[in-house]
Order: C-alpha cells, then structure tokens, then sequence
C-alpha cells in the first residue's frame, strides 16, 4: 500500500525523491511506530492533488499540517500511520550545507536534518539529487560544527541574558508548572545538542534521545540518566530541584573541558 503511494506521487510533475525516514528507516520501529516518508519537490504540491492520492488508500486524513514541517497526517486502511513530509529540495539541501559546511548552530536539533538526509532511504529520486546529496555529505563531524555547537548551546543554558538556567530557577520559585515544562523542553534541547555533538553524532530527532545516547554515545556526563530522572520526576514538586540542573550542567562542564581539553 506503502509502496502504490510512492509510485502515485511520483508521477507528480514538482516530485524529485521520495525517501521513508523516521524509525523504520534505521530499523528502530516497534509497534508504536508510523511510516515517516518525505517527499522532495521543486514547488508546493497543490493540496488537492495529494487528497486524491491519499483518498485512494486512507481511512482517514489531516492535510496540511505545519506543527514541526509542512505534512500530512493519514491512517492507511490497514491502521497504520502514514506521516507524509514535504520538503522544497533545494531549500533543504541549502539548509543542511549551512549547518555541515558553514557550520551554523541551530537552536535546537542542529544536525537532525543532516542525520534525515543521511539515514533517509531513497524509494525514488528523479534526476539522482538526492542520492548525489548523501554521498556528499557522508563526511565525519566538522571540528568547527561541534565548537559551534557547544559554545551555541552553553550560551544559551548557562552564560547567556536571560539563560535557561536562570529561567527555570525563577520558574521553579514561583511554581508555575507551565513555565517549568516549557523551560526544562528549551533546557534539554540543548543539553542534547551539545552530547551528541561532544560524541560527533548526529541528532535522531526528539523520541528515545536517552536510550539513543546511553546506547550509542561513549563520553557523557555522569549519573547522565538517573540526573534527567531526577530532574523530570522532581521539577515540578519543589524549587530545590533547581539543584538537579545546577548538577547536570556542572557535569557537562566536567565532559566539555575533558574532551576540547
């Protein structure tokens, strides 16, 4: 079923590749897992042309989302989940050239899109960009990129005005637990920036990011798992939990200045 929606949306005049990403793609699926498949064009699909691919294999559909990127949400009939992202192929490419050759630091997730391309696999490409684009950025962890990164993200959560750090303390204070959610999302964004870029791996996206670095990621702070635990089970039950982070924070120092040392 997959597969005749890959082979209906290449006849589209804008597609040029077609990939499935995601779990699947790097064989970490289980039962909870959708079909996440991108879509590469040269212009904006019109959006009744894909309901009539989509209406031909789908229970159900959400088009036209824009949460994380531009996607459509569909149920096949069989009851999986078919998450269909589409991405302008040049606007990607330049993106992810920012980030690996001109080593820009993003706000959060900095080498997801890098890590997508990489682990993507190619049902259809057109022309042979897409593949061309993986071979030329199959290269190691730029030095620079992972300085970058690292001095972005410390900034950020420590050094900067005003710092994650210092937000949450205040959030904690007053005991307003929407903040502290929000504060502690912006705070661990960038703690995983910068231990996957201390370990020169590129970012899997936002599920499993603590099993991923515990199984896959040789330098971490210590205590890295039981201190993310205590930090979720206690930030929102009292403000000494600020203690937690004050904790993680030095931790990671420790492992920057051993590992650029």
């Amino acid at each position: 079923m997959v597969q005749d929606i890959f082979n209906e949306f290449a006849k589209i005049v804008q597609v040029r590749s077609i990939s499935v990403g995601g779990s699947r793609a790097i064989k970490r699926n289980d039962e909870f897992s959708d079909y996440d498949v991108y879509v590469y064009a040269t212009e904006t699909i019109p959006i009744g042309q894909r309901r009539d691919i989509l209406e031909n294999f789908c229970s159900s559909i959400a088009l036209d989302n824009h949460y994380r990127e531009h996607e459509d949400v569909c149920i096949l009939e069989d009851g999986t989940q078919l998450n269909i992202v589409y991405r302008e192929l040049t606007e990607f490419l330049e993106g992810i050239d920012r980030v690996v050759h001109q080593c820009e630091p993003l706000d959060r997730c900095t080498t997801s899109m890098w890590h997508s391309l990489l682990t993507g696999r190619i049902a259809y490409d057109k022309g042979g960009l897409l593949g061309e684009a993986k071979e030329k950025y199959a290269i190691p962890y730029p030095q620079k990129l992972k300085d970058n990164v690292i001095s972005h993200h410390m900034n950020l959560i420590k050094y900067g005005i005003p710092s994650f750090m210092a937000q949450m303390e205040k959030a904690m204070k007053r005991k307003d637990m929407i903040n502290i959610n929000q504060c502690a999302k912006r705070f661990l964004d960038s703690y995983f920036d910068i231990v996957l870029a201390l370990n020169e791996k590129l970012h899997p996206g936002e599920k499993r990011l603590m099993q991923i670095c515990t199984e896959e990621c040789s330098i971490l702070p210590a205590n890295f798992e039981l201190n993310i635990r205590l930090l979720l089970n206690s930030m929102f039950k009292d403000a000494a939990a600020f203690a937690v982070v004050d904790l993680m924070v030095t931790e990671l120092e420790k492992v920057i200045g051993q590992t650029l040392a």
